[in-house]
């Protein structure tokens, strides 16, 4: 079952002279194994709406649905809390700042065992999880304020997998790391999707939007600007929403202007625009 966002509005200090309406009566919905990113100016919502999604923030009206789960207003009748937030995990920005254990594996472990799990089998799941981000055993039991700042998104992304949610959140997932520590990161994340895991990504990153995500929702002011496919995107959302189109989407929507029949959805690289425009000319030769 997809995510259903049903007229979802929070505000922030209701009733002050600082009341601030983060999110205004936004629908929308996510279908399972989606690669989904929200998109927009810092201050549109889009930080708010995904901390809604397992409910660390509760609607102040409106309703969200995920699979058997349903988030409303009132805390008390949000049952399974703890068993939604296995099913749906979010990874913070900077989520290297929120690791505290002594080593690694205990770091990666603590998620686990907060769930009731048993020391050991923590360990032993902790392990797994960090040879699939690529950590092998002399990182177990290493500090993890000895790493790189790319090894650190790694071990704080290898505690949400221990947990083996269905649906990952993250916010800003490359922030702050250098072009490798951030291709390491987004290769990850891409292999977790490949695996049945539905993403859902805040990013200011056109590019990285472009490459890897199938579906786009753009915030604005707390309304829903635009939901849809990464291909319409440019052609739908104007100027006024902040979004830069990357050079790649911009030379690939002039040649589309002036009659080549591109594809921009399957454009992931400049060498696919390559492909295709090398492919258009072989057919008019």
């Amino acid at each position: 079952m997809a995510i259903q966002v049903k007229d979802l509005r929070y505000i922030y200090l209701p009733k002050t002279p600082e009341q601030n309406v983060a999110l205004d009566g936004v629908s929308l919905t996510i279908p399972n194994n989606a690669f989904a990113a929200f998109i927009g100016r810092t201050g549109s919502g889009k930080s708010t709406l995904v901390q809604h999604l397992n409910a660390l923030l509760t609607p102040f009206s409106g309703e969200i649905e995920i699979d058997d789960f349903k988030i409303i207003n009132n805390r008390r009748k949000n049952k399974r809390i703890k068993e939604l937030r296995k099913h749906v995990s979010l990874v913070f920005q900077f989520p290297e700042y929120q690791l505290f254990e002594e080593t690694v594996e205990k770091d990666v472990a603590f998620g686990l065992k907060n769930f009731g799990m048993k020391e050991a089998e923590a360990i032993k799941e902790a392990h797994k999880a960090l040879l699939s981000v690529g950590l092998d055993e002399k990182y177990f039991k290493k500090s993890p304020f000895e790493l790189s700042g790319g090894e650190k998104r790694r071990v704080a992304i290898a505690g949400i997998l221990a947990i083996n949610p269905d649906i990952l959140v993250l916010d800003e997932p490359t922030a702050g790391l250098d072009v490798k520590g951030a291709k390491d990161v987004m290769s990850l994340v891409q292999k977790m999707h490949e695996s049945g895991k539905t993403i859902i990504m805040v990013t200011h990153d056109m590019d990285l939007v472009m490459k890897y995500c199938n579906l786009v929702y753009v915030l604005k002011d707390g309304k829903l600007a635009y939901q849809g496919t990464t291909d319409k995107l440019f052609d739908e959302v104007g100027e006024d929403s902040a979004i830069e189109i990357p050079p790649l989407y911009q030379l690939a929507q002039k040649l589309k202007q002036r009659g080549a029949p591109i594809q921009i959805e399957k454009i992931k690289s400049v060498d696919d625009l390559i492909a295709q425009v090398k492919g258009w000319n072989k057919r008019h030769e």
